[in-house]
């Protein structure tokens, strides 16, 4: 009985192993141009959604409860719940940070624009990408008050 329960879990162990588990490959820093690329092939790729939005230390997640975001390739960027219906504009590019600093990785930026007077203005930013997957982008605003702002959209 003994030898049979080390072969169950043995077999279970490598039946566990060779599983393909669909996990995001998550990518950050030292970003390049293959990344604008990629970044912006994800973003095209499906509805988003804001699951953490931190302003000056803030949590306003739920000021967009609801919302979806579509990323369009002509650089437009559409946020409804249903109801409403916002436009603004959005592109990627890499920030070659060697300019404003003494760090000689480049920088990708997400930068986002909502020419409108509510909750959406605030998320008008050049937002640096900390990490992205096909499922999550994890955005930063280094703001020079000191208190940093964070967006996270996760794919709907």
């Amino acid at each position: 009985m003994k030898h049979f329960k080390n072969l169950f879990f043995s077999a279970l162990v490598i039946f566990l192993a060779a599983c393909d588990n669909d996990d995001d490959t998550v990518t950050t820093g030292d970003f390049d141009n293959t990344d604008v690329t990629a970044l912006r092939d994800a973003a095209i790729d499906g509805t988003w959604r804001i699951t953490q939005f931190i302003d000056d230390g803030r949590d306003e997640t739920s000021d967009f409860d609801g919302f979806t975001f579509t990323f369009n390739a002509d650089g437009s960027v559409v946020a409804e719940n249903g109801t409403l219906s916002f436009t603004g504009s959005w592109f990627i590019k890499l920030d070659d940070s060697s300019l404003d600093d003494d760090d000689d990785s480049d920088e990708l930026e997400f930068n986002v624009s909502f020419s409108l007077s509510n909750d959406f203005d605030e998320l008008s930013e050049d937002w640096y990408v900390i990490e992205y997957s096909s499922n999550s982008i994890r955005l930063l605003d280094d703001d020079d008050d000191g208190e940093d702002d964070f967006l996270t959209l996760t794919r709907v």
